[in-house]
C-alpha cells in the first residue's frame, strides 16, 4: 500500500525575487551553490531561511556558467572535466547541511541521459565523496548512477514540466514544455505522487507560488502528508 507521504521541493538561491515566498509550501529546497546563479552569500542566506522554516536542505550544484544559468551543454561551456569536478566539490562545501544532491539544469539532463560517461563518473564520485542520496529522474541513468555510488536514489517528478515518451523532460526550447495551468499541474502532481518520492516546482516559474499552494492543498485532500523524503 502507498505510504501516502510526499515531498514537495523547489529551487532556492538563484536570485529569483519571489523565491523565499515558496518556503511555507515546500518540505525540501534545492539550494544553488553559487556557480550557475547567486553567490556564496545568497547560498548561505537561503540555507538559513530553510532552517528557520524547518525545510530540508538539498545541494543543487550545476555547471559554473552564470551567463547561461547552467542550462548550456557541458561541451559548450569551455571547461575541463577536472575543472568541473573541482567546482562541484567547492559548491557542495558551501552547504554542509545538505541531506541530498540534486544536479541542476544541463548537469541534471545530461547525466540522466548518460550520453557522456565521464559526466556520469563525476557525479558518481561526487555522491561517494559526500555520501549523499541523489534526487533524480526515474527511468533514466540517474538510477544507475545512484546505485554505482552506493547511495539512495530519490525519485523526482516535475509538477510544472512536460515529459517525452522516454520519460525525459521536454527541452525548454520546445513549445509547451512548461506547465503554467493550475488544474493541469494538480493532475500531474496527483499522478506522479503515486510513483515518486518528491515533486518539484521550479522556483523561476512565475506561477511557482500559486502552483505550489494549489498542488499542496490537492495532495492533502487526497490524503498525502507533506514531509521530506
Amino acid at each position: 500500500m502507498h505510504s501516502r507521504f510526499i515531498d514537495l521541493n523547489a529551487d532556492l538561491g538563484e536570485g529569483v525575487a519571489w523565491e523565499l515566498e515558496v518556503l511555507p509550501y515546500i518540505s525540501s529546497a534545492n539550494v544553488a551553490c553559487g556557480a550557475y546563479a547567486g553567490s556564496e552569500k545568497t547560498t548561505r542566506k537561503s540555507v538559513e531561511a530553510c532552517l528557520d522554516h524547518k525545510v530540508q536542505v538539498g545541494a543543487h550544484p550545476g555547471y559554473p556558467d552564470q551567463v547561461n544559468f547552467g542550462r548550456r551543454a557541458f561541451s559548450e561551456i569551455g571547461i575541463s572535466y577536472q575543472e568541473l569536478a573541482e567546482s562541484l566539490n567547492r559548491q557542495l562545501s558551501l552547504i554542509p547541511e545538505a541531506t541530498y544532491v540534486k544536479p541542476h539544469g544541463a548537469f541534471y539532463n545530461e547525466t540522466a541521459k548518460s550520453q557522456d560517461e565521464t559526466l556520469a563518473d563525476i557525479l558518481i564520485q561526487l555522491l561517494k565523496d559526500h555520501n549523499l542520496p541523489l534526487l533524480g529522474l526515474p527511468f533514466t541513468a540517474h538510477v544507475q548512477i545512484a546505485d554505482a555510488a552506493g547511495v539512495r536514489f530519490l525519485k523526482e517528478g516535475f509538477i510544472d514540466r512536460r515529459y517525452d515518451e522516454n520519460h525525459q523532460l521536454l527541452p525548454r526550447s520546445e513549445p509547451n514544455s512548461i506547465i503554467y495551468d493550475r488544474d493541469e499541474a494538480i493532475q500531474q502532481a496527483l499522478r506522479l505522487a503515486e510513483s515518486c518520492d518528491s515533486l518539484c516546482v521550479h522556483g523561476d516559474n512565475h506561477q511557482a507560488i500559486e502552483l505550489l499552494a494549489s498542488v499542496r492543498d490537492a495532495l492533502i485532500r487526497e490524503g498525502y502528508e507533506i514531509k521530506p523524503c
